[in-house]
């Protein structure tokens, strides 16, 4: 057995872990043993070789996931059966776990020696782990599967090697819009700033002539939440502005974000006055009460209109969002690894290249389609071939769906993605090692937005706040680590 020293920022993570699960009595899913207590060492041990099996056994290999929705887990369960009937002696044991729990899971499996098998992971951490020792490379199953053929983004590479496959990326730099509403304005689906700024404003209307007005022409949320983020940094990026270099320097000081800033709260004077308190969902709620006309979202708002109000969805279009004059939109692809200490490892290397080839990983996406945008361009054309009934009726929006991603990243992970010298959108695997603090349950652009939303400060004073809080975390984490510099660099 080895021993493989931890570094610095998995050890914090795993003493925080610790100190959730003790002090707050968290209860692993139904399908886990209680976790009662965690310790922590500066060494972790994992076990390379494969395990030895029994006569008359199977091998057994845990495959973690957050994607817990019934039709979704189906699918799982129907891919699974699939690999089982060709491999009798191999059982894929499916453990389901909440969203944002992944890295919890992972560091407090490997600190009491518990072993996973294939793990979903989240990108920003991938690094830490791979440092760490906690998962395997896998080299071998990217080129089975054809290294050329992943899009920028699924495949995280770092120390030299691949480490994390993603399986589906949403697209979160398009708009959903109300033809129809257009249409009675004698106005074109917007293709500029301005002429959506317009048709914002003409869609805002009393309806029914009672005195209030009862139609948005923009939905947006505008809480200190993640959901506000996801919306504002394609109106960063699409006007020049970023949040750090790839240096790792503060860039959200740079005047383009002022004018992306103002754009935003220009575009809120025609939503409803509850979108300071919007999250996720509330924005698809509001479209089908027909109370907005124009809504940010990525490909599940137009699948939950088509199942809840298929009438009013044959009155929508999907376009990329015309929030500046560049294009790139906010995107994180959702990932895969393989744990370091699974006990059999070719085994679940041969199993996750079975579930992104062939038709396997596009019938999972085809879940929900247009909002799972897979991987690869194979994949991508298989799936617009697909006997599926909301693709054959929208086929035209899952395309712009689809071809836009390519437009996408996340400035989390691909900090110093748009290139503010040049405005060019530029996006290569660079961890910000400070996000969580930039963009964690109450990211930083986000409580900016609400400052003047709901707290009534000067969009000028706000920005300066927002930069100066991002430059004091940075500073700080920088000076806790002398030694670091960004991947990019190397």
């Amino acid at each position: 057995m080895k021993a493989k020293k931890l570094i610095q920022p998995i050890v914090i993570l795993a003493l925080i872990v610790m100190m959730s699960i003790i002090a707050v009595g968290c209860a692993a899913p139904s399908s886990t043993p209680e976790i009662q207590e965690v310790i922590v060492t500066k060494e972790v041990y994992v076990t390379p070789e494969s395990g030895v099996l029994p006569e008359g056994a199977v091998k057994t290999i845990p495959f973690m996931t957050t994607e817990t929705d019934p039709d979704t887990v189906a699918l799982f369960m129907t891919i699974i059966s699939e690999y089982e009937a060709e491999h009798p002696d191999v059982r894929i044991d499916l453990v389901l776990t909440a969203h944002g729990s992944e890295a919890e899971r992972l560091l407090t499996a490997h600190s009491v020696g518990a072993e996973l098998g294939i793990v979903g992971v989240q990108a920003e951490f991938v690094g830490d782990y791979v440092a760490a020792g906690y998962l395997l490379p896998l080299d071998s199953v990217v080129d089975t599967l054809g290294r050329d053929q992943f899009k920028t983004g699924a495949v995280l590479t770092t120390s030299g090697s691949d480490y994390a496959l993603g399986y589906a990326v949403g697209n979160n730099g398009t708009l959903w819009v109300r033809t129809d509403l257009l249409e009675s304005e004698g106005l074109a689906v917007p293709t500029t700033y301005d002429e959506l700024l317009a048709a914002a404003e003409a869609l805002t209307k009393d309806t029914d002539g009672d005195g209030d007005i009862d139609m948005y022409g923009w939905g947006a949320p505008a809480a200190a939440n993640g959901a506000t983020n996801f919306r504002f940094v394609n109106f960063v990026w699409a006007n020049c502005g970023e949040y750090f270099d790839k240096e790792g320097n503060l860039a959200f000081d740079n005047p383009n974000v002022l004018v992306a800033f103002q754009k935003y709260l220009d575009l809120l004077q025609y939503a409803p006055p509850d979108v300071s308190g919007w999250s996720w969902y509330d924005g698809i709620t509001a479209m089908e009460a027909e109370k907005i006309a124009m809504h940010q979202y990525a490909g599940r708002l137009g699948v939950n209109v088509w199942k809840d109000k298929p009438e009013l969805r044959e009155k929508l279009q999907v376009i990329w969002g015309p929030f500046g004059d560049v294009k790139a939109g906010k995107g994180g692809y959702d990932y895969f690894a393989i744990s370091a200490d699974v006990r059999w490892p070719e085994e679940a290397k041969d199993f996750l290249a079975f579930f992104y080839s062939g038709d396997r990983l596009g019938r999972f996406d085809m879940s929900v389609p247009g909002h799972l945008i897979p991987p690869t361009q194979e994949i991508q054309d298989a799936m617009l071939a697909m006997d599926n009934p909301y693709m054959v009726e929208y086929k035209d929006d899952v395309q712009v769906l689809f071809d836009t991603a390519k437009y996408l990243s996340s400035p989390d992970v691909f900090m110093g993605a748009l290139e503010t010298d040049t405005c060019t959108f530029n996006p290569i695997y660079n961890p910000m090692p400070w996000s969580n603090e930039i963009f964690g349950e109450s990211p930083i652009d986000a409580q900016m937005i609400e400052k003047v939303v709901v707290g009534g400060m000067a969009p000028e004073d706000a920005w300066k706040w927002a930069y100066t809080e991002m430059q004091k975390i940075a500073d700080e984490w920088k000076a806790e680590h002398p030694d670091w510099t960004p991947v990019a660099a190397n």
